[in-house]
């Protein structure tokens, strides 16, 4: 089993490969992605895995005994531990007072097509969101609804940025997110399986709260300020609208999916109140 390598400079391969993590193209060219942090890093069970973990000075001198067992996990299966000076790690974050934990963990790959093959699918599908906390807290939304899957088009953020992450609260380990350079090809052909495209839209012609969202269904969300494109939302089964008798314009992109999703969890559990 490998053990704790003590790192000191910034030059080393492997600290300039976590700390390129921190851009789209660091994380692109890898197929890694950082999670920072005990909570995030505590997710992190097979079939994911840190393929380098980074520890900072003071946390492994106050927790050598007893160390997260990501880092167990991650020695177990050949993989890097490193340990480096406090202010050599701070570089490798982007939270302002880091945790002194961070793993590049290996992206998984997986197809649209993958997260539709279960029985009834229940599947979001965001275009053009831009907000990584959006997105994020979107993945956890659905998440906690028990969705299978998140698909985002080649416009939205990277749902794996360090931020996107964070807002997803360990959902990103639980719940596939996968991104398709075709949103429409993608959406026809899920169709084609029998299952239904609902977009929300602000000038949907039946509400939410008359739509049958029971059966096989995808969720259209589009983007924070312009919404869906016209030719995407033309590709729907319906149109969905959230009432709004309110004096607001409009919902945030995340308020408006949590809603949506969870009303389409109500009709999934046929009205059962315990179900859960």
């Amino acid at each position: 089993m490998n053990q704790v390598q003590m790192v000191t400079s910034a030059a080393n391969p492997r600290i300039r490969l976590l700390k390129s993590l921190q851009s789209v193209k660091g994380r692109r060219e890898s197929g890694l992605f950082p999670a920072e942090g005990l909570r995030l890093t505590g997710e992190i069970k097979a079939p994911w895995k840190a393929e380098t973990v980074a520890l900072s000075a003071s946390f492994y001198d106050a927790n050598r005994d007893a160390l997260p067992q990501v880092v167990t996990d991650t020695l177990q299966a050949g993989g890097d531990v490193l340990c480096v000076p406090d202010a050599l790690f701070g570089t490798l974050c982007e939270t302002q007072h880091p945790q002194g934990i961070l793993a590049a963990v290996r992206r998984p790959e997986m197809l649209p097509d993958d997260i539709a093959a279960g029985n009834n699918p229940f599947i979001i599908a965001l275009e053009n969101v831009q907000d990584p906390g959006n997105a994020g807290t979107i993945l956890r939304t659905a998440d906690a609804a028990g969705a299978d899957g998140i698909l985002l088009s080649k416009g939205c953020v990277d749902i794996f940025s360090p931020k996107a992450v964070r807002a997803s609260m360990g959902s990103v380990f639980h719940i596939p997110a996968v991104y398709t350079d075709d949103l429409r090809g993608t959406l026809r052909r899920l169709q084609k399986t029998g299952i239904r495209v609902f977009a929300a839209y602000l000038d949907g012609s039946r509400s939410l709260y008359d739509a049958d969202l029971s059966g096989g269904s995808v969720i259209l969300i589009g983007n924070e300020g312009s919404g869906l494109s016209a030719d995407v939302a033309e590709m729907a089964d319906e149109r969905i609208r959230i009432p709004q008798p309110g004096r607001a314009e409009s919902l945030n992109a995340s308020a408006a999916a949590a809603v949506i999703i969870y009303e389409a969890l109500r009709q999934r559990l046929g009205g059962e109140r315990n179900a859960y």
